[in-house]
C-alpha cells in the first residue's frame, strides 16, 4: 500500500481507521516492499496465512489472529491463499496515531475475540473502507476495546540483535529440524552455554528451546497452508513422531494439523 491511504490526505483525527481487502494467489512468493507509515496497522487473515516481517519480529498469521503493526515500524507483508482458495485472503486496518496510544509497542499477534469478529463483518461494509457516521464510530471503538484486550498470542520471533546469536537465529529459522543443542551452539559461537542462554533469552524473550518450537510452528503453517499432508510435515520438521507435532500445533493453535490445513482454522 502506498504512502497515501485516500486521495493525498493521511488518516486523522476525523478520519482516524481504513480497513481495506488483501488478497492473494497461488503464486505469491516475495515479501512486499519494506515501508514504514505514521499510522498503525492490523493484519486480519481470513484464509490462508499472512506472513509479516515487522522490525526484528517475524510474524506468521492463520486464521483467527490479528498481526498488529505499531506506528512508524519498518515492515513488509505477503498474503498466501490456501491451496483450494485463492482470492480474497483478510484485512488490513489502519488506525491514525492518536488510535494507537494503548496498543502494543512492539509488532505483536493476538487472538481475534468472537466480538471482534462479527464487528470487522460490519466494518467491512463501510463505504471507502471507512466509518460514515457515528454509528460507525462506536463500532471502531468497540473493536479497538476488543484489540487492546486480546490474549497475545506465542506466533511470532524475536530475531537477537548479537550478530553470532543472529547466524544462529537465522540457521534455525531456515531449518528448524536442526537439532543442534545448546552446548554445540555454545562452542560453534565461542560462548559458555550460560552465557548464550542469558544473552538469547534478553534478547529474544525466548529460550532457544521456545524460539525453536515457534520456527518450527511457522513453518509447519506455511507447509500445510501450500498442500504438503501432516506426515510430511512433521518428518521434514525434525519431529520423531507426527503425534509430537499434532500435539504441540493443537496445543497452540486450538485445532489439529489436518483440520488447519483442511479448514484454514
Amino acid at each position: 500500500m502506498g504512502s497515501n491511504y485516500y486521495g493525498d490526505k493521511r488518516l486523522t483525527d476525523e478520519m482516524p481507521i481504513m480497513v481495506a481487502a488483501q488478497h492473494a494467489d497461488h503464486n505469491t512468493s516475495n515479501i512486499k516492499h519494506v515501508h514504514h507509515h505514521p499510522e498503525g496497522q492490523l493484519y486480519i487473515p481470513l484464509q490462508g496465512v499472512i506472513v509479516v516481517e515487522a522490525g526484528d519480529v517475524r510474524q506468521v498469521l492463520p486464521r483467527g489472529r490479528l498481526g498488529w503493526i505499531p506506528p512508524d515500524m519498518p515492515h513488509g507483508a505477503t498474503a498466501y491463499a490456501s491451496t483450494f482458495k485463492p482470492g480474497l485472503a483478510g484485512y488490513t486496518i489502519h488506525l491514525a496515531p492518536s488510535l494507537c496510544a494503548e496498543l502494543p509497542p512492539r509488532s505483536r499477534v493476538m487472538r481475534m475475540s468472537a466480538l471482534a469478529a462479527s464487528l470487522l463483518e460490519r466494518m467491512v461494509a463501510w463505504p471507502g473502507g471507512m466509518p460514515a457516521d457515528a454509528a460507525g464510530r462506536r463500532l471502531m471503538t468497540v473493536f479497538l476495546d476488543e484489540v487492546h484486550a486480546a490474549d497475545e498470542e506465542p506466533l511470532h520471533l524475536t530475531m537477537p540483535s548479537h550478530p553470532r546469536l543472529q547466524a544462529m537465529a537465522a540457521a534455525i529459522a531456515d531449518d528448524p529440524a536442526d537439532e543442534t543443542d545448546l552446548d554445540a551452539w555454545a562452542a560453534k559461537l565461542g560462548w559458555s552455554r550460560r552465557s548464550l542462554t542469558r544473552h538469547f533469552r534478553d534478547q529474544t524473550g525466548m529460550s532457544l528451546v521456545e524460539w525453536r518450537q515457534v520456527a518450527r510452528l511457522q513453518k509447519g503453517m506455511e507447509l500445510l497452508n501450500g498442500g504438503a499432508s501432516v506426515t510430511t510435515v512433521a518428518l521434514s520438521l525434525g519431529y520423531d513422531s507426527v503425534s509430537s507435532f499434532i500435539a504441540l500445533f493443537r496445543r497452540i493453535l486450538g485445532v489439529t494439523p489436518a483440520r488447519f490445513a483442511q479448514f484454514d482454522t
